[in-house]
């Protein structure tokens, strides 16, 4: 029997308003890899007041991670785009190796965020050649936090992952070499990326509210304005995290198209989509 059959994974993800785990297993059957959810628990959370908007988060993950603890089970964290920052580094032939290059993107960071940027851990994107490179900064408190709280719980933590790259890679397929708008709407958030023969051009995290059908064709006039570029492109490839169906926006200057998580195995644990976001990894 294959080794993959017998695999299982938590994801977990960890926003201002809630934590959800998912238990989920990878099995190998003839019609390739699947992931299927065994188990899925959402904890709400209530971050008003707090000087870390993800600290009342990782206080209730502390409360249920030791329920996972069985020795078999390696868990994925998906952070909020709540509490990331994003900026692109650009392309520079120079420098020499991995040191000098996280060196100049936390010099990026502090050009546009000042020097709070230099008590955030960075993490860069693969390298394109002449192309640049996404980073996402997030206070290194809360990944030290978050390290330490699966230590003392004795579950391993395999990866630490922004939302962003967690659905962009998802969808990197489907995307492909396209020239257009990428939009991650989570409620309250909205990380808008502009996309150039699929190589990073522009990003941006913004709030929204619950009127973000209205405001986001507004928004990407803003911002095709802003970018300066002689030809923007029209296509929006949407993908909402938010719970309950998605009406997309009506206009006529944008061409929306929804992205969906693809879940396996009629496997969704929730018929609205609150636990959609953790299955795109």
């Amino acid at each position: 029997m294959s080794r993959w059959s017998h695999r299982r994974e938590l994801q977990i993800v960890v926003s201002p308003e809630h934590v959800a785990l998912l238990q989920m297993r990878r099995s190998m059957t003839w019609r390739g890899l699947r992931r299927v959810v065994n188990d899925a628990y959402r904890v709400p959370c209530d971050s008003a007041g707090c000087a870390q908007p993800w600290r009342a988060a990782l206080l209730e993950l502390e409360t249920a991670l030791p329920g996972y603890a069985d020795g078999k089970t390696a868990a994925t964290v998906i952070l909020s785009n709540h509490f990331l920052r994003y900026a692109l580094v650009p392309w520079h032939a120079e420098l020499a190796d991995a040191e000098e290059e996280l060196s100049f993107a936390r010099h990026c960071f502090t050009r546009i965020y000042g020097e709070s940027a230099q008590q955030w851990e960075l993490c860069l994107s693969q390298q394109t050649h002449e192309a640049p490179r996404l980073a996402s900064a997030v206070d290194a408190e809360l990944l030290e936090m978050l390290r330490a709280m699966f230590d003392r719980a004795g579950v391993a933590l395999q990866s630490i992952q922004p939302h962003l790259m967690t659905v962009f890679n998802s969808c990197r397929g489907h995307l492909g070499k396209r020239s257009a708008w990428f939009a991650l709407l989570e409620p309250g958030n909205l990380c808008l990326a502009l996309m150039g023969q699929g190589n990073w051009q522009r990003v941006r995290g913004l709030r929204v509210g619950p009127a973000w059908h209205v405001e986001l064709p507004l928004i990407l006039e803003r911002e095709a304005y802003l970018a300066g570029l002689q030809e923007v492109p029209h296509e929006v490839y949407l993908w909402n995290a938010g719970a309950g169906a998605m009406a997309l926006p009506e206009s006529d200057t944008w061409q929306f198209h929804a992205l969906n998580p693809a879940l396996e195995g009629g496997a969704a644990p929730d018929p609205g989509r609150q636990f959609a976001w953790a299955m795109a990894g």
